[in-house]
């Protein structure tokens, strides 16, 4: 049985405020939780057997996810009070695997064949098998170089500009070898790549890049959750065909929305459970979530509006992300603006580039 841990412990600093009731994996791309896809991933390539380490806001994570029931799969959980790096928080649960293993971070969307990656890394007998993808600024990531036969020689964590000597950078998904984790100390914070993997190089032991065809993004900052939900509506979304209603474009609609006569959306959307787009409204590469309401004239563009939240009449949404239960009044304007949960914006405000929200509780 082959076996998976997914790392979902991180507290999504980056996403603040959107993170302070709800950790970093359960934010929704399109309509389902990120750390979703990834597990529905694993499961598809086989991979029935996954422990889940969490930290913040674990009783969150835990509840949403369950017992792997819904996936066909054993999923356990490894709660860490004092976290220890992701290589680390891998050694914790080093019990679990006498075998080789998958390592995925829970907060990735990418189209991964697991089982793939996992073959490759037998045929070359590897002890690490690092899934790279290519990315424009090789600052940000950890990147590789390779040689001829997808060795890897060179490894370095988020390098200057002027010494990235690679564009292929770290996807934060490994195929372990066991015996790995008795180099990764117990008594320290160790990540995997500012760690571990320049341990094992100096070592000349055999580490492989594995590069990841397709759709590969880290959900990092709001605008990265939006960006995330437009691909996966572009490639699952269809044509809505609705007497009365102008939609172009790929849409995810939820059966149970309801789109009055006159309302406008342009794809990609997603619309959830029980969202109400009024006459007049206007969806333009956006998400509408569950129990929202669009009322009329309101438009909403390159943004995402989560549970619960109004958008008042003629108001406009723009490259913003609402959170839940949230209320913006008749006619506000919100641009390039993240407002926390249970938030009201009043009648006539203009907000730009800013970030409204109560303190954590």
């Amino acid at each position: 049985m082959m076996r998976a841990v997914v790392l979902a412990g991180g507290e999504g600093t980056r996403l603040k405020p959107l993170t302070y009731r709800m950790p970093k994996p359960l934010m929704p791309v399109a309509g389902r939780p990120c750390i979703d896809y990834v597990l529905r991933s694993l499961v598809t390539s086989g991979f029935q057997e996954i422990v889940i380490t969490t930290a913040y806001l674990s009783d969150t994570l835990i509840r949403s996810i369950g017992d792997g029931l819904e996936y066909n799969a054993s999923i356990l959980y490894s709660f860490e009070e004092n976290p220890a790096g992701t290589a680390g928080a891998v050694r914790r649960v080093g019990s679990f695997f006498d075998d080789t293993f998958v390592v995925a971070m829970g907060d990735l969307l990418a189209d991964v064949d697991f089982r793939s990656l996992y073959e490759y890394h037998k045929r070359k007998a590897a002890l690490v098998t690092i899934a790279l993808t290519e990315v424009k600024d090789p600052t940000q990531y950890g990147i590789a170089g390779l040689d001829a036969k997808g060795r890897i020689v060179k490894f370095r964590e988020k390098p200057p500009r002027e010494e990235a000597f690679s564009n292929l950078g770290n996807a934060g998904i490994y195929v372990l070898e066991p015996e790995v984790l008795d180099f990764i100390p117990t008594n320290q914070k160790f990540d995997f790549a500012r760690d571990l993997f320049p341990k094992l190089l100096a070592k000349g032991l055999p580490l492989y890049g594995w590069k990841l065809e397709g759709v590969w993004m880290d959900i990092g900052r709001p605008h990265d959750l939006w960006r995330a939900s437009m691909e996966v509506v572009r490639r699952e979304g269809k044509p809505l065909r609705r007497t009365g209603v102008v939609s172009e474009g790929p849409i995810i609609l939820d059966p149970t929305a309801t789109l009055h006569e006159g309302a406008t959306l342009r794809g990609p959307c997603y619309v959830g459970p029980r969202a109400i787009l009024e006459g007049g409204s206007v969806l333009d590469n956006a998400c509408l979530y569950e129990n929202t309401r669009l009322s009329n004239g309101a438009r909403i563009r390159n943004s995402i509006v989560l549970e619960g939240s109004s958008i008042g009449v003629n108001a406009e949404i723009v490259d913003s992300v609402v959170s839940r239960n949230c209320v913006i009044e008749t006619e506000a304007k919100i641009a390039s603006s993240i407002i926390g949960d249970d938030m009201t914006v009043r009648s006539g405000s203009r907000l730009d580039n800013a970030t409204v929200s109560l303190p954590p509780q």
